[in-house]
């Protein structure tokens, strides 16, 4: 018959299970406190060891009571002994770090770290009925300003104790719910959408879930919680900039319009800005693409080859302008004196084209920041909040200049 012996020792996270054999007698099974070598039972005496029969193998104290494969996982009352505290106090270390002292907190994450131990999020949703988790939906980044947006969401939500999942499908219809589905069957406790024009399903959607959303990068007059910029201020910065230089006749590089409602949002302001300040935009100067450096540089040759009569250039994106300029340079075209170029983004990379480029600034990272601190009001008090449209100003450099007479 096996025996079953308990070594015992200082307070510990877990014990687990370990099989050693005596030379002469059946195996035995012993529950060996982390931290300290163990000690078979021999079964002729009951004994911890036998002096005829004692093993020869030794084993060295680890540094470390870690855990042992198959040995079941630290739970927080383990992490509350090895750490000299309460129950309650790893756990207020663990959600509202503020309320504790530097030193307890210090302790507690010592021994979370020894143990290794993991939070049960499952057991923690049901106690609270919150996941703990906000669902954003954004498109595909290739090169687009969406990675700055999103990492300042995801930080201001984690200063909250939200963990952010996060999904960037390639394009597909509007009336496409299924990731949203995808994201409110686990459980999420909001969700960040891109825009303010949602079809009614994903609206219906979340009403009936009673799921607390904002909309990122929407216009001013968007109704409900919403997060953006003037879009339309944007545009008459760029068109007064260009005609007080003396540009009357300008291009245009920019998103698919119908792929994307920022797209038509961008061409249908700055046709609006130009319209009422006289300019022309030439429609064999237009070219709807993809946002990315090279699409810039492709467009870019395309309108040269059509030697339209503009002066300047105005690309939806920086990753656009970008290309456009090294176009230019490659055949020649000098910028700003014979064709200025101008953008929106105001990307890191900007201030460091040749020549460096003149754009709109943005608002990405503050959007980002705006819509976390909405989603966790939401969360927090369930009051809705006002829509939120943040400023923009014109970063005036080297590619724009003086129209060619």
């Amino acid at each position: 018959m096996h025996r079953t012996v308990s070594i015992r020792g200082p307070a510990s996270a877990f014990q687990a299970v370990y099989a050693s054999a005596c030379t002469k007698h059946r195996s035995n099974r012993i529950h060996v406190t982390p931290g300290l070598a163990p000690r078979p039972a021999c079964a002729c005496t009951g004994r911890l060891t036998c002096a005829v029969h004692r093993p020869s193998m030794t084993a060295s104290r680890p540094s470390s009571p870690l855990p042992t494969p198959g040995a079941r996982a630290a739970s927080l009352a383990d992490v509350a002994a090895l750490a000299g505290v309460s129950t309650g106090t790893v756990s207020r270390v663990l959600s509202r770090p503020n309320m504790i002292s530097e030193a307890t907190r210090l302790r507690v994450m010592d021994a979370v770290d020894r143990l290794g131990y993991v939070a049960n999020g499952t057991a923690r949703a049901l106690a609270m009925r919150r996941t703990m988790t906000v669902g954003a939906i954004v498109p595909r980044f290739g090169s687009s300003s969406f990675p700055a947006l999103v990492q300042a969401l995801e930080s201001t939500l984690a200063a909250g104790g939200y963990t952010l999942l996060l999904s960037a499908p390639e394009p597909r219809p509007a009336t496409d719910t299924s990731i949203l589905r995808a994201l409110l069957e686990r459980g999420v406790d909001a969700v960040a959408l891109l825009g303010a024009e949602q079809p009614q399903q994903v609206l219906a959607m979340l009403g009936a879930s009673r799921t607390p959303f904002v909309c990122m990068w929407a216009p001013p007059d968007a109704s409900g919680s919403s997060i953006g910029f003037d879009e339309k201020a944007a545009a008459v910065l760029i068109v007064e900039h260009l005609r007080a230089l003396g540009h009357r006749s300008l291009g245009y590089i920019g998103g698919r319009t119908a792929d994307s409602e920022r797209a038509r949002r961008r061409l249908r302001d700055l046709k609006l800005a130009m319209a009422e300040r006289s300019l022309v935009l030439r429609t064999e100067a237009v070219i709807e693409t993809d946002h990315g450096f090279r699409e810039g540089f492709e467009a870019m040759q395309a309108i040269a080859r059509r030697e339209p009569p503009v002066s300047a250039i105005v690309c939806g994106s920086d990753y656009l302008a970008a290309g456009a300029l090294a176009a230019l340079d490659q055949a020649g075209i000098e910028v700003p004196r014979r064709l200025s170029v101008a953008s929106f983004n105001d990307n890191d990379f900007a201030p460091y084209l040749h020549p460096p480029l003149t754009t709109v600034h943005l608002p990405i990272r503050e959007i980002g920041e705006q819509a976390g601190r909405q989603l966790l009001a939401r969360l927090g008090a369930g009051s809705a909040t006002a829509p939120v449209a943040l400023p923009v100003r014109l970063m005036e450099r080297a590619s724009t200049g003086p129209a060619p007479r």
